[in-house]
């Protein structure tokens, strides 16, 4: 299922930047609990063409044994605040972007979704996909305090402590990731 995944997102990106779309940026909020995790973002898309853009992109969500389906999706363009969900299926879910010609957009993208394990993940390697690295990332990483972090696949810029939670910060510029965000926890 994973590979079948890859696959469509590979070949959905392959027919998307042949058009003049680009994936620039992303600053994204992730909040880990015991029992699930929860990811919100802001994504930035650039039409490069003289041609207006109308497309629906896929986005990804893990699937395997450690991961339940997303409970909450949600697709929003925050240019006009319209819904722009198109579907959704166990292993993500599609969502349409209209930009005109050499426009600017950014798009609220959000899931939630169960964990059946101690381990949660946000897929970053399908950005490999479009060709080039991000331009900017930021990330913000949420853990209660009576959660203890086995491990994180990416270190954090800054840590900060409040309110009951520990807060990990992520800055990169000229992003190219070459593994997933993967958290693991007891």
């Amino acid at each position: 299922m994973r590979r079948i995944s890859l696959l469509i997102i590979t070949l959905l990106t392959i027919a998307v930047s042949a058009t003049g779309l680009d994936f620039f940026r992303e600053d994204i909020e992730f909040e880990l609990g015991s029992a699930t995790f929860k990811v919100d973002g802001v994504y930035y898309f650039r039409n490069n063409s003289s041609r207006e853009i109308n497309r629906v992109l896929f986005y990804p969500i893990p699937v395997d044994s450690l991961y339940g389906e997303a409970i909450e999706t949600k697709a929003i363009a925050l240019a006009d605040s319209s819904d722009c969900l198109v579907k959704v299926q166990p292993n993500g879910f599609f969502f349409s972007i209209h930009l005109k010609p050499y426009q600017k957009g950014r798009f609220h993208l959000a899931y939630t979704q169960n964990l059946k394990g101690k381990q949660a993940e946000y897929i970053l390697t399908s950005t490999q996909n479009w060709g080039k690295s991000l331009e900017e990332v930021n990330y913000q990483l949420s853990i209660p305090q009576n959660i203890k972090i086995d491990s994180i696949s990416y270190l954090p810029d800054s840590l900060q402590t409040k309110q009951g939670k520990h807060i990990f910060h992520y800055h990169r510029i000229d992003f190219q990731p070459e593994k997933n965000m993967i958290i693991k926890f007891e």
